[in-house]
């Protein structure tokens, strides 16, 4: 891992089953859903603009959704 691992109350924005850490990938740290059907992944990496960590949803055609600082959680609005 390249940075600590997400709290276990992270969980996946899809379906809400935990996430679990798969490999490093590039600049972060790659989580997949390991409980739901829905087998999303997140990444975890270090913000360089404001210089804080965090995850974001990985979509599938490799773009990054809303950023989520660690110990911040998804308001219903996002």
């Amino acid at each position: 891992m390249l940075l600590h691992p997400l709290a276990p109350d992270v969980k996946c924005p899809a379906c809400g089953a935990a996430l679990a850490f798969i490999r490093v990938r590039g600049y972060g740290d790659l989580y997949e859903c390991s409980g739901g059907p829905c087998r999303c992944h997140v990444m975890h990496y270090r913000n360089k603009a404001i210089k804080t960590c965090g995850w974001a949803l990985l979509y599938n055609y490799g773009s990054l959704g809303v950023w989520v600082a660690c110990g911040e959680r998804l308001t219903e609005k996002e």
